[in-house]
């Protein structure tokens, strides 16, 4: 396509989707809460080890789109910390601490009576403050799938603010090189269940 195919597209997008109307169908979202997860690496053939991130907070910023009917379109941006808990033959100790990244797309379907349901695929990244199981690399990026089922309580105030309540499941599988190097050759299914509550920052 030649630079000036481009240059109209750029100018008609703008009259094709007035300020208005992408304001209209274009939101933010703040969330905040708590996340749990499973472990990151378990072991019993010598002596049983479990590596578990302790419950942290979340926060999330989302973009939604509106699409006609039901459905929303959606990125959320998801960053959670969470220090890191090694259990080793009954003694418990302090690993360091993990913060996670993680990006989705979703579809959200509004349900009635103000329930609503998403699913999301994406990807996520870890970074340690200590070496351990991340001494020779975080593991790259790992794909990542969502499932979350919000609640707007039919008050004046949540209608204004877009406030919900979220119950958030997520599932990735986690492996790192020093794990493989140390005879671990099968990624981890690691669970993650957070609650949040939302507000909309920008837009209707």
């Amino acid at each position: 396509m030649g630079g000036w195919a481009v240059g109209i597209l750029c100018l008609a997008g703008p009259t094709a989707y007035p300020p208005n109307r992408l304001a209209a169908q274009v939101s933010v979202h703040i969330s905040v809460g708590a996340r749990y997860s499973t472990s990151l690496v378990k072991d019993s053939v010598v002596v049983p080890i479990d590596l578990r991130p302790t419950l942290g907070p979340v926060v999330q910023l989302g973009v939604r789109d509106a699409f006609p009917g039901l459905w929303t379109g959606d990125a959320t941006l998801d960053i959670s910390h969470a220090g890191l808990d090694r259990r080793e033959s009954g003694s418990s100790v302090s690993a360091g601490s993990a913060t996670n990244v993680t990006l989705t797309l979703g579809l959200r379907r509004s349900l009635g009576h103000g329930v609503a349901a998403r699913l999301g695929f994406g990807g996520l990244i870890y970074s340690a403050s200590a070496p351990g199981v991340f001494n020779q690399g975080n593991g790259g990026l790992m794909p990542l799938v969502s499932l979350s089922g919000a609640y707007a309580p039919p008050v004046p105030i949540a209608a204004s603010h877009g406030l919900e309540v979220s119950v958030q499941y997520d599932l990735h599988r986690f492996m790192t090189p020093a794990l493989r190097s140390v005879g671990f050759n099968r990624p981890r299914p690691v669970h993650r269940i957070a609650i949040a509550v939302s507000a909309r920052v920008l837009g209707r």
